[in-house]
C-alpha cells in the first residue's frame, strides 16, 4: 500500500521566480556590493547571483587605512566584476609608508575597476618616496586625492604577447588633486584621455605643467601656490576645446598653448604684487574667458561666443614705478596670456586719484589689442579716500595724450563705469571718439554716490552731440538718482 505526504507551503516567493535579468536589475539598484551579497541568504535562487552584476559598486568609506587592504582582498573573488571602486580613508593624522600605500594600490588594481575614486585625508601623508602607480587597464575614470602624493609610472610601455601593452589604455577622464606626477611621462600611457583635471595646490615642486595629448578635449588646472618659483605651463593638444586654468604667481610665468580648436576658455593669473607695467601702473591680474552672447531683440537666440581679455591694474609708489616707456616688457607679459583670439577688453583700474588716460591709450595701442578690439569696458575702482597726485606726477605723462590719435578701427562699443566727473575723464572720452571711427554705442556710468552737476551734464551732452551717429547713454539714475 502506497502512501504520500504533502509538504507544507508558505507564502509564494513571487520575486525569486522572476527572470534573472530582472533580478540582476533589482540587485544593481541596491547600490552597494555588501547589500547585494546579503541577498544570498534569501534563497538558493539568489545565492551568488550578485557576482554577475554588470555594474557592481564597492564603496569603502571612512575606514582606517590599515583595514582597507584586507577589505579589498576579500572582495577579489573569481567572477566578481568591480565597476566602481570608491575608497575614502578615515581621517587620521600621521604618515604612512610608500610601500604600504603601493601595496594598497596593487590590491585595488587587481580588482580591475572601470571607475576608481581614492581619497586620503589631508592630515594623512604618504612618505616622500615615489609610489608606483600600477596598471588600471580597464579604468575609464580615475579620481585620486591626497596631500603631496608622489606618483611614478613605468618608464615606457612594455611589450606583451599581443603587441605593445599600454597600462592606462582605456582611461578617458582623470582627476588628480595633491598628486605629483610627471605628466610628460604619464600622459603617453593614456591614448584615449579626453578630460584632465589637475589641482596642484600645495605641491611646491610641481611648478612646471607640461601636457601633450592628441586626444585631450578638456583641461582644468588649478595652481594656487603663492610661494612657487617661476611657473611654466605648456599645452600641446590639437583637439582641445575647453581650457580652465587658475594661477597665483610670484613672478612672471612661462606660457605655451597650442590648441587651434579651443572654443571655451577661463584663464586667470594673479600676481603676488604688481608686475611689469608702464610708468606708474603695474599689472596685478590677467584673465581671458569665454562669454555667451544673445541677440538683443531675442534673448533666446544665442550668438557665437566671444572671448574677453581682462586686465587688473593699479598705480604703484613713484619710487618703484616702471621706467620701460616702450611697453615692451609689459606687452610681452600680457601677450603670453592671450591663449586664444579675443574681441573684448575689460580694464579694472584702481585709480587712487591718478589720471589714467595716458596709460590706457598706450595700452590700447598695443598691436594685438588694437587689431582685435571690438568691445571695451573700463571699470574705475576708487578708494574712499582720494589720494592727491604729487607735483609732476607720472600718471599724466606725456601730456600730449589728450591730442594723440591711435587706431581703433574695429572698436564698436565702449562702456566706462565709475566716473567721477573730472576733467581728465572728459579728455579721455573725447580721445576714444576721435580714435574709433566705427563706434556704435558709448555708455558712461557715474561712480556710486556721485551727484552730477549741471556743468558735468553740459559737458557730456556736448561730447555726445558731436557724434550723432553713435548711440550714447549717460547712466545716472541707478547710481546717483539724478537725470541730466
Amino acid at each position: 500500500m502506497g502512501w504520500s505526504s504533502k509538504r507544507s507551503e508558505g507564502p509564494a516567493d513571487l520575486i525569486s521566480v522572476l527572470p534573472e535579468d530582472l533580478l540582476l536589475e533589482i540587485l544593481e539598484r541596491l547600490g552597494s556590493a555588501r547589500a547585494a551579497a546579503g541577498t544570498s541568504l534569501l534563497s538558493r535562487r539568489w545565492r551568488g547571483l550578485w557576482t554577475r552584476l554588470p555594474n557592481l559598486t564597492l564603496s569603502l568609506h571612512d575606514l582606517p587605512f590599515g583595514s582597507i587592504q584586507a577589505a579589498l582582498h576579500r572582495a577579489a573573488r573569481p567572477g566578481v566584476d568591480i565597476y566602481q571602486l570608491n575608497i575614502r580613508v578615515a581621517g587620521q593624522a600621521g604618515m604612512i609608508g610608500a610601500g604600504s600605500f603601493s601595496s594598497l594600490l596593487r590590491e585595488a588594481a587587481s580588482l580591475s575597476p572601470v571607475e576608481l575614486r581614492l581619497t586620503l585625508p589631508w592630515n594623512l601623508q604618504v612618505s616622500c618616496m615615489d609610489v608606483t602607480l600600477p596598471s588600471f587597464h580597464r579604468a575609464t575614470f580615475m579620481d585620486l586625492r591626497a596631500r603631496a602624493l608622489h606618483l611614478t609610472v613605468f618608464a615606457k610601455p612594455y611589450a606583451a604577447s599581443n603587441g605593445c601593452y599600454v597600462p592606462f589604455r582605456s582611461l578617458e577622464r582623470l582627476s588628480l588633486s595633491g598628486c605629483h606626477i610627471d605628466l610628460a611621462t604619464f600622459i603617453p600611457f593614456c591614448p584615449r584621455l579626453r578630460v584632465l583635471r589637475l589641482n596642484t595646490t600645495g605641491l611646491i615642486d610641481m611648478s612646471n605643467i607640461a601636457v601633450q595629448s592628441a586626444s585631450l578635449e578638456e583641461l582644468v588646472v588649478e595652481h594656487g601656490n603663492r610661494w612657487t618659483r617661476r611657473t611654466h605651463v605648456s599645452v600641446d593638444s590639437p583637439v582641445l576645446k575647453q581650457l580652465t586654468a587658475s594661477f597665483h604667481a610670484c613672478g612672471n610665468i612661462g606660457v605655451s598653448i597650442l590648441a587651434p580648436m579651443l572654443e571655451k576658455v577661463w584663464w586667470r593669473c594673479s600676481y603676488a604684487k604688481p608686475i611689469y607695467g608702464h610708468g606708474l601702473w603695474g599689472l596685478s591680474e590677467v584673465g581671458l574667458n569665454t562669454r555667451e552672447t544673445h541677440s538683443g531683440r531675442d534673448a533666446c537666440v544665442q550668438l557665437p561666443s566671444v572671448h574677453v581679455l581682462s586686465l587688473h591694474l593699479s598705480p604703484v609708489q613713484v619710487s618703484v614705478s616702471f621706467p620701460n616707456a616702450d611697453l615692451s616688457f609689459f606687452a610681452a607679459e600680457i601677450d603670453k596670456h592671450m591663449v586664444t583670439s579675443f574681441s573684448g577688453l575689460h580694464l579694472h583700474l584702481s585709480t587712487k586719484g591718478h589720471v589714467f588716460g595716458a596709460f590706457v591709450l598706450h595700452l590700447l595701442g598695443m598691436h594685438r589689442i588694437h587689431t582685435a578690439l571690438r568691445n571695451l569696458k573700463i571699470v574705475l575702482l576708487r578708494s574712499e579716500v582720494k589720494d592727491a597726485c604729487p607735483v609732476n606726477c607720472l600718471c599724466d605723462e606725456p601730456k600730449k595724450w589728450r591730442t594723440e590719435t591711435i587706431t581703433l578701427a574695429d572698436l564698436e562699443n565702449m562702456e566706462i563705469e565709475g566716473v567721477g566727473g573730472e576733467d581728465h575723464e572728459f579728455d579721455f572720452l573725447k580721445a576714444i571718439f576721435r580714435c574709433a571711427p566705427m563706434l556704435k554705442t558709448v555708455t558712461v556710468r557715474l561712480s556710486d554716490g556721485v551727484t552730477p552737476s549741471v556743468d558735468w551734464c553740459t559737458k557730456v551732452n556736448n561730447i555726445f552731440m558731436a557724434y550723432p551717429s553713435v548711440e550714447c547713454n549717460a547712466d545716472l539714475v541707478s547710481r546717483a538718482k539724478a537725470v541730466c
